[in-house]
């Protein structure tokens, strides 16, 4: 078994300033370190102070630069917020910096509040994950990629620099049901049961070793 960090980028009290809260979190990463955690990870929220972390990439990268060998999760990456045309590209550059230890986590969104205030209705973002997670993956593993979709309509593109390694993917998904169809393509799993009950807890994790004695693994 594996234990992994989630660096907490909570900022409730203005006057301790921004500049303290990350510099808290690079010190837990590099104990995180030092004392052989598997993982450290950063979310991504934007105009809240509850989870503060606008550029998890960027953290990722100033995390790497200051440990050794800890993995750097992103817990996770708001994919309809972001333009896949740009993301792909910043991701090979932080996967290039972090030298392999970037582990990208993708999801959805989570806040109604914050999905609205980035102009990104709630009622789209499953159509608009979807889509972008296709096109992420497409740019990520071809050299030229059209796209002609419901979000994204582009002519032949080539994302710069290439990827120089497979990227490690991660799916934020709390259904059970999801777990099962996501292990089954292959995805790594992040999952929390939030406010729900053990049963749920139980059932997520059900849905995971399903999944994977399907697949022949243990």
């Amino acid at each position: 078994m594996k234990f992994s960090i989630q660096l907490s980028a909570d900022y409730p009290d203005k006057s301790y300033g921004g500049d303290r809260v990350y510099a808290d979190m690079l010190e837990q990463a590099v104990l995180a370190d030092r004392l052989g955690f598997d993982a450290v990870s950063v979310t991504e929220h934007h105009l809240i102070n509850s989870l503060m972390m606008p550029a998890p990439l960027t953290f990722a990268t100033k995390i790497a630069a200051m440990t050794e060998r800890v993995k750097i999760m992103t817990s996770v990456v708001v994919l309809p917020l972001h333009d896949m045309r740009v993301y792909a590209g910043e991701v090979v550059v932080a996967d290039i910096f972090t030298e392999g230890r970037l582990m990208l986590g993708v999801g959805r969104g989570a806040f109604a509040y914050e999905m609205d205030r980035m102009g990104v209705p709630m009622a789209e973002t499953r159509a608009r994950f979807d889509e972008s997670l296709d096109v992420l993956q497409a740019l990520l593993s071809r050299e030229e990629v059209s796209w002609d979709g419901d979000y994204y309509r582009f002519e032949p593109i080539t994302i710069m620099p290439r990827p120089v390694r497979d990227i490690q993917m991660m799916m934020a998904v709390l259904n059970p049901e999801g777990i099962y169809h996501c292990t089954k393509r292959g995805f790594h799993i992040q999952t929390t049961p939030l406010s729900g009950d053990a049963q749920l807890l139980r059932d997520q994790v059900s849905g995971f070793t399903r999944a994977r004695d399907e697949m022949g693994e243990a």
